[in-house]
């Protein structure tokens, strides 16, 4: 009896464990518990159109894996995140592993903003569409709970600058001047 006792123990302890990892059914994204924590935050504010693409409703038909990564071994290291095509045809969504103790909120802008980069254009129309959308998801997040804006994280900072930037009368204007007199932007066509 108290072997039985004890195997139920370890089969509920690995159940557990696999449902924890697997939480808000993201499986086929990430597999790192602090993103799903970000997935699961853009759904609280509205942005299942984020979600959508990243289950495969985008220009492969298929699920974007999204993972922290040190992005240094790309040629990548002051970068935040950036979406690539594998081999295999299939998009990856990697976010800087300097950030790995960011606020979720602020993961899951970069994840809306590499998200429209599923389309591979490389235009500036669609960094445009790109940085609109993590400032808009800020913009929620913070409507949602004005704290987070006062944080103390580098990501915070990024954001909070980028959403003053959108707030302004020429909103968007102001995104385009950023994006263009951005080098990493300067060969994109409009």
């Amino acid at each position: 009896m108290k072997k039985f006792g004890v195997l139920f123990c370890l089969i509920f302890a690995i159940c557990f464990t696999f449902n924890v990892t697997n939480a808000g059914g993201f499986e086929k994204i990430t597999s790192n518990t602090t993103i799903s924590s970000a997935l699961s935050a853009l759904e609280g504010v509205g942005r299942g159109d984020v979600i959508a693409i990243l289950n495969g409703r985008n220009s492969t038909g298929r699920p974007i894996r999204v993972m922290f990564r040190n992005l240094a071994i790309y040629g990548y290291s002051n970068c935040e995140a950036f979406t690539a095509k594998t081999r295999g045809g299939d998009l990856v969504i990697y976010i800087n592993e300097e950030h790995k103790g960011a606020p979720v909120e602020a993961i899951a802008c970069l994840i809306a903003h590499e998200s429209q980069h599923h389309t591979f254009t490389n235009t500036k129309a669609e960094e445009l569409r790109a940085w609109i959308s993590e400032t808009t998801t800020w913009n929620s997040f913070v409507r949602k709970n004005r704290s987070i804006a006062y944080m103390n994280h580098p990501l915070v900072k990024r954001e909070n600058y980028i959403a003053k930037l959108y707030v302004h009368q020429n909103g968007v204007d102001n995104i385009k001047q950023l994006i263009a007199k951005n080098p990493v932007y300067a060969n994109l066509a409009n």
